[in-house]
């Protein structure tokens, strides 16, 4: 997929608590790479690990930002999450208001 530095994207990322998410959202704001971040309540995860059905409770991460910057953003994810393999999700946004758009385009720039 060719991405256009203009094109937007809902990053979905699962977090083990609260304040693991928090810190992720204060990082990649702080570093330009996401323009907003929502902290979803908790929710109950089931999933497959090491041969076993898991079940933990997580907490969902949404990150705003431009589809350039997805790959430096996941990088930094990696970096500050503790999984062995952080689930980091790119749902392109296929369309927003305007300002909106200029908003997060501006915060991310």
């Amino acid at each position: 997929m060719t991405a256009k530095s203009d094109d937007l994207l809902d990053i979905w990322i699962n977090c083990p608590d609260k304040g693991t998410a928090a810190h992720i959202a204060n990082v990649v704001i702080n570093e330009r790479l996401a323009a907003c971040a929502n902290i979803f309540s908790p929710i109950d995860s089931l999933y497959h690990w090491k041969g076993n059905v898991e079940r933990d409770t997580e907490v969902p991460l949404l990150l705003k930002t431009r589809t350039s910057l997805f790959k430096t953003l996941s990088d930094r994810v990696e970096t500050l999450h503790p999984y062995d393999i952080p689930p980091v999700v790119a749902v392109p946004i296929s369309g927003t208001n305007t300002a909106y758009r200029n908003w997060l385009l501006t915060e991310t720039g």
